[in-house]
């Protein structure tokens, strides 16, 4: 049994709204951004940066964002304080998604960040974000 999980999917059917990036390249830099602050224990200002892609309501993200807000002194008096990210993988599928895969890297446990972006003409949208403590998916 799972001693504890959260998991934060955010896809929408709809890419109204969001802002789109230039190139791939920038799908891996607003990722990092995203991880700097992340791994300072910055968890809020982390999600917050992903705030003009995201592909769903902008309400809806805030909400979001305040989960997170709610959630982490449960993770840091659980497993610790945040002291770092490690950059895990890229994947590519295709010409038109990639995911990226981190380690925020807490004094007892770590949680795995995911990113995939999709490009469905010439720029990229950020598709989806997640984080969770299942670090058992990273072993094949």
């Amino acid at each position: 049994m799972k001693l504890f999980s959260i998991f934060i999917i955010f896809v929408s059917l709809s890419y109204a709204g969001a802002e789109a990036l230039n190139n791939i390249d920038e799908t891996k830099k607003l990722s990092e951004d995203v991880m700097k602050l992340v791994g300072k224990g910055n968890i809020k200002g982390g999600v917050k940066l992903l705030r003009p892609y995201v592909v769903y309501p902008l309400a809806e993200h805030d909400a979001q964002i305040s989960q997170v807000d709610v959630q982490m002194p449960t993770i840091n008096q659980r497993f610790g304080n945040t002291n770092g990210y490690d950059f895990v993988s890229e994947q590519r599928v295709g010409e038109s998604l990639v995911k990226y895969i981190y380690l925020q890297k807490l004094e007892k446990h770590v949680l795995i960040w995911k990113f995939i972006f999709y490009k469905p003409n010439e720029k990229w949208l950020l598709n989806s974000w997640s984080f969770n403590d299942q670090i058992e998916q990273l072993f094949n």
